[in-house]
C-alpha cells in the first residue's frame, strides 16, 4: 500500500532541503513502517502530524538524509536564496540539527554518564551548524566546550569500567580514543619519546664529530711542527758549515729549540 505524500516531506522537497531521490526513499520507508509487522523494524517513527523541523530531524536520524550532503546543501543556501526564504531554511536546518544533537546528549543522561546539570548545560550549548552523529560525538563536544572537564572525564571512565552498562562503556572508551587522536602531534607521549631519542642520537653524533676534528687538528699540528723543526735544523747546519774554520772537525750536534718549548737537558 502506498501512503499519500507526507505533508512535511513534501514541504521539505518544495524548499529544496531534500532531493527528489531522498523524498522517494523516505516515502518508501514510511510504507515499510506502515506494514502490519511494523514493530519488527527497529526504526524511529515519523508522526503523521510532524512539522518540518521534526521531519528533517527524522531524516537525519535515520540517515535517509546523509549528514555530509545536508550540511553542504545548507552552506550553499545563501547562493540560492535571500531574505525571508533564506532565513526560513536556515532556521529549519538549525532546529533539526539541534533536535538530533539533543537526543545524543539525552542518551548520555539515560546511561548515567552525565548528571542533570551537565545535561541542561549541554542542551543550552547545542551546535546548530553541525550534527553530533552519536553519543560519543556528544561526549567529545562536551569535553571541547568544558561542560565536562578532563578530570571529570577520567573519573567517569573509572566509574563506567566498574559499574557502567555495555553501551556506556562503549561510549566512554570511544570518546577517550577520539580524544587521543585529536591531540596535536607535539602533545602525544610517543612524539616526546621519539624527540628525546633523536636528541640523544644527535648529541652522541656531535661529540663524535667534535672529537674527530680535535684529533685531526692535533695530528696536523704535530706533523707541522716536525716539518718546521727539520727545516730549521737544515738551515742551522748550513750556517755552521759556512762559519767553520778550515781544517776543523765537522762533528757538531745541532739542537733547535722553538719558542715556548722546554730546552733539552
Amino acid at each position: 500500500m502506498t501512503l499519500p505524500s507526507h505533508p512535511s516531506l513534501a514541504g521539505l522537497r518544495q524548499r529544496g532541503l531534500i532531493t527528489a531521490q531522498e523524498f522517494d526513499e523516505a516515502m518508501d520507508e514510511l510504507d515499510i513502517l506502515a506494514l502490519p509487522d511494523e514493530d519488527d523494524f527497529d526504526m524511529p517513527r515519523l508522526a503523521a502530524g510532524a512539522g518540518l523541523a521534526d521531519t528533517l530531524a527524522w531524516l537525519l536520524r535515520t540517515d535517509l538524509l546523509p549528514q555530509d550532503a545536508f550540511l553542504q546543501r545548507v552552506r550553499e543556501l545563501p547562493r540560492q536564496h535571500d531574505g525571508a526564504a533564506l532565513q526560513e531554511r536556515q532556521q529549519l536546518a538549525a532546529a533539526a540539527l539541534k533536535q538530533v544533537n539533543r537526543l545524543a546528549v539525552d542518551t548520555l543522561y539515560d546511561e548515567n554518564l552525565i548528571d542533570q546539570w551537565q545535561r541542561d548545560a549541554a542542551h543550552a550549548s547545542l551546535p546548530g551548524d553541525r550534527m553530533l552523529a552519536s553519543p560519543i560525538a556528544a561526549l567529545r563536544d562536551m569535553l571541547r566546550q568544558g561542560t565536562l572537564t578532563a578530570q571529570q572525564f577520567e573519573t567517569l571512565r573509572q566509574r563506567t569500567r566498574q559499574h557502567g552498562s555495555e553501551l556506556a562503556r562503549i561510549i566512554v572508551e570511544g570518546a577517550a580514543r577520539q580524544a587521543r587522536q585529536d591531540r596535536p602531534a607535539y602533545a602525544r607521549p610517543a612524539t616526546w619519546v621519539l624527540a628525546a631519542l633523536m636528541l640523544l642520537v644527535l648529541a652522541f653524533a656531535g661529540r663524535a664529530i667534535v672529537g674527530g676534528r680535535a684529533a685531526a687538528s692535533r695530528a696536523t699540528g704535530i706533523e707541522g711542527q716536525a716539518v718546521e723543526r727539520s727545516d730549521l735544523q737544515q738551515r742551522a747546519a748550513q750556517a755552521v758549515e759556512s762559519a767553520r774554520v778550515p781544517g776543523a772537525s765537522a762533528d757538531l750536534s745541532i739542537t733547535v729549540v722553538q719558542d715556548g718549548a722546554a730546552p733539552p737537558p
